[in-house]
């Protein structure tokens, strides 16, 4: 658990600054803090959070809400069942915990260290980015009004900035980086054909599908 927790540290910097974004964008839209505090740890789901405060302030009703970050989130479960056999052990009472802990960068430091990956390596990775995001979201609560647009001051590059350093670490093969860049063009394709984030859900879906085929598996 302490190997996963200091293995995070070098994403613990990124990962405030979005959620310190995300806090003053969401009071600026009109939530009161501690709805935004509410929503930052009983969700904790930091792309989904970023897609719902704008339709929230919109008056937008709570179902298509809900139905949208689910559509954004659904990319959580090709992440379960990665880590599921991590977990395999673990008493079921303690897995919705687990499950609400997942989030893109503990997933990659823990895959991309072992796979499957050790539970409480995760956990510890796990507990450092959730400390961070809620940590920048109290902050930007409190900040919010300073910063009118963090666009520009580059502060919202912050968010895809730690996507692009996770794909980075995982492109080990030249199988690797060609899923990659196919992912990349397959989201870019969908997301100017359909609405919404389909892109996300339908690249993520095609192209794990795609690399499970076509990649020979790791040696263990």
């Amino acid at each position: 658990m302490r190997d996963g927790l200091v293995a995070s540290l070098a994403l613990v910097p990124s990962v405030f600054v979005y959620g310190t974004v995300f806090g003053g964008l969401a009071v600026q839209a009109g939530l009161y803090p501690v709805e935004v505090w509410g929503m930052s740890v009983l969700v904790f789901a930091g792309a989904a959070q970023f897609v719902a405060v704008p339709m929230i302030a919109a008056g937008v009703s709570p179902l298509a809400v809900v139905v949208t970050t689910y559509v954004v989130n659904m990319r959580h479960y090709l992440m379960a069942a990665t880590l599921a056999p991590a977990f395999r052990g673990v008493p079921r009472s303690w897995l919705a915990l687990v499950a609400h802990g997942i989030n893109d960068e503990s997933f990659a430091v823990a895959v991309g260290r072992q796979n499957p990956p050790d539970p409480w390596f995760f956990v510890g990775s796990v507990v450092a980015i959730w400390a961070a995001f809620v940590g920048g979201v109290a902050v930007g609560t409190e900040l919010g009004g300073l910063v009118a647009d963090p666009r520009r001051w580059g502060l919202d590059f912050a968010f895809p900035a730690v996507f692009l350093a996770l794909v980075a670490v995982q492109l080990r093969r030249r199988g690797d980086a060609i899923i990659a860049v196919a992912s990349a063009l397959l989201a870019v394709a969908v997301a100017l054909v359909l609405p919404g984030n389909w892109h996300i859900v339908i690249a993520g879906l095609a192209v794990s599908g795609s690399a499970a085929l076509l990649l020979p598996a790791e040696d263990p």
